[in-house]
């Protein structure tokens, strides 16, 4: 029988990171502020290999990753944890069909799968890195997925620049290196194509500047063992890389590789892996990288040590909206002040949601900056297409959705999939933000707010003063009385 872990003292996390190439588990311990690994688990299970021309995942690619998350739960099993937090990264931020392995994937963990915009990875990336060594000069931070890589130049705990590139060593592997086939001709072709994607970055990155170069992840730790005999504290040059390079297309095929040090997984990417690397160098001028053991795990560990920094991160990245957009933000503290007001007389209200609520009015005058006529559908349209730090996808998706639907017809209005809440859950935050805008509509801000009352899907306002001498609020209140009639529910007033 297998021993289970001893947790000693301390808050006990945990963080699952479902790569492209590889999953991992980390388990660490909160001791004083300080957090000290406890465990590590990685099994390279290739979920980005054979996916089709839309980007859906392979049943057998679904099939070793729900393999893998079995003997996670596994390890899970053996201890009590304070905080669980399981993140996804290309392939299933890319996958159309990602909600099929999603639903399988939390059977089996029994924990919701965040899947985190290419932004939010770097960020994290940057997070993990710079928690656990000293960035005293700016300094560029690459890591090398199986479906992305991640770009981020920072000093300190702050990252400045923030990029995911659609590349990586598992798609440029299928691209490029098709059955393990090897030439010098395919490792040039594939360093051509990285360098093209490189060009979308590469004056904003030289402009901002770094003085020194941190690589990590898998594929950069292979090339760094292979380059400098097993020594990882050793740099990597681009004149190694280069050699390497060519080594390697002196071969037919991966299966001849030299490399026995490498699991074959882990040489059936190398060739891929080592094009991007190599683009990088060149299109940024990189003269040399250090590697680091740190990555997306260890800034997903970080960030649940201290919740409060991931929320604060979130705040800000509102202000930033607020600021960039510039958005009245005296009328979005009222809207914010009666939404949480109305939402609290629901039966189904939940403290852990009412934040959205927040974050929604907020930026729900956002749209603005395109057309008032609209202004709803181009709210929409920003927030899902923003780089919003701090939010990972379902949760910018909510945010997007909230803000879509704050007025007008409700015709049309399916909720989207989520997994932090329900539908129960879901159309009270919504109809508690519409409630609070459609009350303060042309800044009236005079009003009483009115008391709610709910009883299965009826709601009754009851105000504090007549309502007969204000015909323009009757008349808004019976417009969304027959807006919220499309969603099921009925509103009422006294």
């Amino acid at each position: 029988m297998e021993q289970k872990i001893d947790s000693g003292n301390g808050r006990i996390l945990a963080a699952i990171d479902l790569g492209s190439n590889s999953f991992h588990l980390g388990i660490a311990r909160v001791i004083a502020g300080d957090i000290q690994p406890m465990h590590r688990l990685k099994q390279r299970v290739q979920l980005a290999e054979n996916t089709d021309n839309s980007g859906n995942l392979s049943p057998e690619a679904m099939e070793r990753g729900l393999e893998c998350l079995k003997q996670f739960s596994q390890r899970l099993s053996e201890m009590h944890f304070d905080q669980i937090r399981i993140v996804a990264t290309y392939a299933l931020r890319q996958a159309p069909n990602r909600y099929q392995f999603i639903e399988q994937a939390r059977a089996i963990l029994d924990h919701p799968i965040e899947v985190i915009p290419g932004r939010e990875e770097a960020r994290l990336i940057y997070q993990g890195v710079s928690q656990n060594q000293i960035i005293a000069t700016p300094t560029l931070v690459i890591d090398i997925g199986g479906g992305s890589t991640e770009l981020v130049i920072g000093q300190g705990h702050t990252p400045v620049q923030l990029e995911s590139l659609s590349m990586g060593c598992v798609s440029f592997q299928s691209r490029f290196f098709g059955e393990g086939k090897l030439s010098s001709k395919r490792m040039k072709k594939a360093i051509l194509a990285a360098e093209q994607q490189l060009e979308l970055l590469q004056q904003r990155y030289l402009h901002t500047g770094f003085e020194a170069a941190i690589g990590c992840s898998g594929t950069i730790k292979a090339i760094a063992l292979l380059l400098n005999d097993g020594d990882l504290s050793a740099p990597i040059s681009l004149k190694a890389l280069l050699q390497l390079a060519r080594t390697i297309g002196e071969h037919d095929h991966v299966d001849q590789l030299p490399f026995e040090q490498l699991a074959e997984l882990r040489r059936k990417v190398l060739p891929s892996g080592l094009a991007i690397l190599i683009a990088c160098f060149r299109q940024l001028d990189i003269e040399q990288m250090q590697f680091s053991e740190f990555a997306l795990r260890e800034g997903v560990l970080s960030e649940l040590a201290n919740q409060d920094v991931h929320l604060n991160i979130q705040a800000r990245t509102i202000q930033s909206l607020q600021q960039r957009y510039q958005l009245d933000t005296h009328h979005s503290v009222r809207i914010q002040a009666s939404a949480q007001q109305l939402y609290r007389q629901f039966s189904n209200n939940k403290k852990r949601l009412a934040l959205w609520l927040d974050y929604a009015a907020a930026v729900h005058e956002i749209g603005l900056q395109v057309n008032y006529r609209g202004i709803h559908k181009h709210g929409e349209y920003i927030l899902s297409n923003a780089n919003l730090s701090g939010f990972n996808t379902e949760e910018q998706q909510l945010l997007a959705f909230l803000v879509r639907w704050q007025r007008k017809k409700l015709s049309g209005c399916q909720s989207p999939q989520l997994q932090m809440l329900n539908n129960s859950q879901l159309w009270p935050l919504l109809i508690a933000l519409r409630l609070s805008i459609m009350l303060h509509l042309g800044r009236r801000h005079h009003i009483t707010l009115p008391q709610l009352q709910q009883q299965d899907n009826t709601l009754t306002l009851t105000f504090s003063e007549q309502l007969s001498g204000d015909d323009l609020l009757v008349a808004d209140l019976e417009q969304e009385q027959l807006h919220l009639k499309e969603l099921g529910w009925q509103l009422q007033w006294q």
